[in-house]
């Protein structure tokens, strides 16, 4: 009877001590943003991200079903968001819109206009670099590219 006792206290001091090397390394510091990275991937979402192609929360619908983003200094369409193909799960590339684009003058140089699809109204613009990267403006001034 003493060796089975002492065989399951040993059992349970080597199960604490697992369970703290295992709770150890699940707070060990990671890279902040991988988790963002790792459910970014997850949502098959590529481009650009805004209010126009975001899911809100408690599924409520947002934003236009359809849009484009169009590059200001080429005309040219550069990404593509459809509101029921991504709730169904599918993916959308820019070769996939059907949208006429006609470049307005009013649009503003190197940058990005999204346009609602249905109502040919620009819902939402943004500045970007030569390579199509988002130009961001801190308080103090000063830009980058992201």
């Amino acid at each position: 009877m003493k060796l089975v006792i002492g065989a399951l206290g040993t059992a349970v001091v080597l199960a604490g001590a697992v369970t703290v090397s295992v709770q150890a390394n699940a707070t060990t510091p990671q890279d902040p943003g991988s988790q963002l990275k790792a459910a970014m991937a997850e949502a098959h979402i590529a481009g650009y991200l805004g209010w126009w192609n975001s899911t809100p929360l408690f599924g409520s619908r947002m934003g236009p079903p359809d849009v484009v983003g169009v590059n200001t200094n080429t005309g040219t369409i550069v990404e593509y968001f459809n509101r029921a193909k991504a709730e169904a799960g599918q993916q959308t590339f820019p070769s996939d819109a059907t949208y006429n684009v006609v470049p307005d003058s009013t649009w503003p140089t190197s940058s990005v206009v999204i346009i609602d699809t249905a109502t040919d109204e620009v819902i939402d613009s943004f500045p970007v670099d030569e390579k199509g990267r988002v130009i961001y403006t801190l308080e103090d001034g000063t830009k980058f590219a992201g």
